[in-house]
């Protein structure tokens, strides 16, 4: 069966990317943001990433079967938008507008995918969109992607898609099949943003800082278990302290935060500037152990007979590119293969929409094998960029390229490498 998916994600949140899939076969796949040089494109379309995947496999708009997307109405029949109104009962407007008018920011979301198209050409009359739930997009986007054909673990942590925000589920036969859906607020991911800003750094990017930051201080120093705890097969996030909306949040020079004032009472002011010094560091050694404790208790708790059966687990979402957690999931015994997708983010999300359509529609893809699918530029097109930049960079064209660049790196100088892709 002929099938060109393009998936496109993006729109109203960050890492808006483009992939496209032929016959089950990834042939493209790119990030919003290396094309525009704005780290993590926050609120922009995903056109330039789009148009790469359309002009590297050498098709037109017309030829595309289908658009998957990563985001999805939600009923108001199932649990998600009860418990969102449930749990933020202290800001009725939001609570009240998850019940009314729980899909506009889908509607929204679909609307800004549709104008992007017609940028591109797409006929707005023939364009087919199929929505996937965010979370099932992170499953797809590990899970189908493995190459594995055993029955699979799937796991997704992440901040929050339309209003999950953690996912436990398995592959089996190329079917996801769903166990436990957690929902905003209660999200471990949000969690560790929140406390990634009370250290200073901006939520959505500076993570990684902090689980760089978190080996230098104690986790022992200080008990962060009044943050989450996860009894009886639910987590649940301390809404007293952090993943705050309206007025509980902490606000500073008419910015509000993702924690409470209540947080800086028990903890201390906001750090500000680069010093990781204490207690700090000792803040940052707390979240991520409590992190890992939720995360594997979790995992046991959802997933632990199925590990024990094949012992495959497949990991998506933001918080799979947390290499402290995924070392201590790969030390498991009853774990014998990690497959974590190299786009976990959201920007992967284009991928795992489309894999998902694919497979939906009887054609499953292949395995993953490598990352190299956005776009490629040679000697010539460097040396054309350099002309036409303002600051017109100084370039030469050196030879015995190796032995030249072990010289400048013996003499202490810093060598950025760039080839091909």
């Amino acid at each position: 069966m002929a099938l060109t998916i393009l998936g496109l994600s993006g729109a109203l949140s960050h890492d808006p990317s483009a992939a496209l899939y032929i016959d089950g076969k990834l042939i493209a796949a790119a990030e919003e943001e290396r094309f525009v040089r704005d780290k993590h494109a926050k609120n922009r379309m995903p056109y330039e990433s789009a148009k790469f995947c359309l002009e590297q496999a050498g098709i037109k708009p017309s030829d595309v079967d289908v658009v998957a997307i990563p985001f999805a109405p939600i009923s108001l029949f199932g649990k998600a938008r009860w418990h969102y109104a449930k749990r933020y009962w202290y800001a009725p407007d939001r609570a009240l507008d998850a019940l009314l008018m729980g899909n506009r920011r889908y509607k929204r979301y679909r609307n800004k995918i549709v104008w992007c198209l017609e940028q591109l050409g797409f006929d707005p009359k023939k364009i087919k969109i199929e929505p996937v739930e965010h979370h099932l997009a992170h499953a797809s986007s590990a899970y189908h992607c493995s190459g594995f054909t055993e029955k699979t673990a799937i796991m997704g942590i992440d901040g929050k898609g339309e209003y999950a925000t953690t996912f436990f589920g398995y592959g089996e036969n190329g079917k996801i099949h769903k166990i436990k859906e957690f929902f905003d607020p209660d999200s471990l991911g949000g969690l560790y943003g929140a406390i990634t800003e009370f250290l200073g750094f901006e939520m959505l990017d500076g993570e990684f800082k902090v689980m760089g930051m978190a080996p230098y201080g104690d986790a022992s120093k200080y008990d962060f278990s009044r943050l989450a705890t996860f009894e009886n097969g639910e987590l649940i996030i301390n809404t007293e302290l952090a993943n705050v909306i309206g007025l509980r949040r902490y606000k500073e020079n008419g910015k509000g935060f993702y924690f409470s004032p209540k947080l800086i009472e028990w903890l201390g002011p906001k750090r500000v500037g680069d010093v990781a010094d204490e207690p700090y560091i000792h803040y940052a050694a707390s979240m991520q152990a409590l992190f890992e404790k939720l995360a594997l208790q979790m995992m046991d708790h959802y997933l632990g007979d199925i590990l024990k059966e094949t012992g495959k687990i497949a990991f998506a979402g933001g918080c799979a590119l947390n290499v402290k957690l995924n070392q201590r999931i790969i030390a498991r015994p009853e774990v014998k293969e990690l497959f974590v997708q190299p786009a976990s983010g959201d920007a992967g999300t284009a991928v795992g929409a489309a894999a998902y359509v694919s497979h939906a529609r009887g054609v499953p893809v292949e395995k993953m094998e490598h990352v190299y699918l956005g776009p490629s530029y040679s000697n010539e097109d460097v040396i054309a960029a350099c002309a036409r930049h303002p600051s017109k960079p100084v370039w030469r064209q050196i030879d015995n390229t190796p032995q030249r660049i072990a010289e400048i790196m013996v003499k202490g100088n810093p060598v950025a490498w760039f080839q091909g892709r």
